[in-house]
């Protein structure tokens, strides 16, 4: 168990480190963390960056993700975005989100997923980020 713990938190600190990353790149004024309370509480996610909440999984054998990771997202995201980062040992890190974040015309319905590489997911978020502002340009639900 502390050791899968262990692989979790790293995962963890990786996604943050490429996050905080990808914001400098852009010109975003925020660095992200590791919300360390969620060891303590129900239904908090890893990593929240603006209107965004973030579960990471990190798992040695697997190519999909499970629904139950998908779901303890969905239930701790509240009216954020559902976003989550997984990996499987020497395979590329995948990011499922729900379709309506990438096409907005789309009903709201956070159980229609899509699943892309971690690149292709910051390629969809960038313009999500008002850079001159520094805010987030949220996608409102229907």
């Amino acid at each position: 168990m502390a050791d899968s713990r262990n692989k979790g938190a790293a995962f963890e600190r990786d996604i943050c480190k490429r996050l905080n990353g990808f914001f400098d790149e852009v010109g975003y004024d925020f660095k992200c963390k590791r919300n360390l309370d969620q060891y303590q509480t129900k239904d908090l996610t890893d990593i929240e960056i603006p209107n965004h909440a973030i579960e990471c999984k990190a798992y040695k054998d697997g190519w999909w993700f499970q629904t139950a990771w998908w779901t303890q997202v969905t239930a701790a995201c509240q009216d954020l975005t559902p976003v989550l980062i997984y990996k499987f040992n020497n395979k590329a890190i995948r990011v499922c989100v729900p379709l309506h974040y990438i096409n907005p015309q789309l009903d709201f319905d956070n159980q229609q997923t899509a699943v892309m590489t971690f690149d292709q997911w910051l390629v969809i978020l960038r313009p999500k980020l008002d850079i001159s502002t520094g805010a987030v340009i949220h996608d409102a639900p229907k």
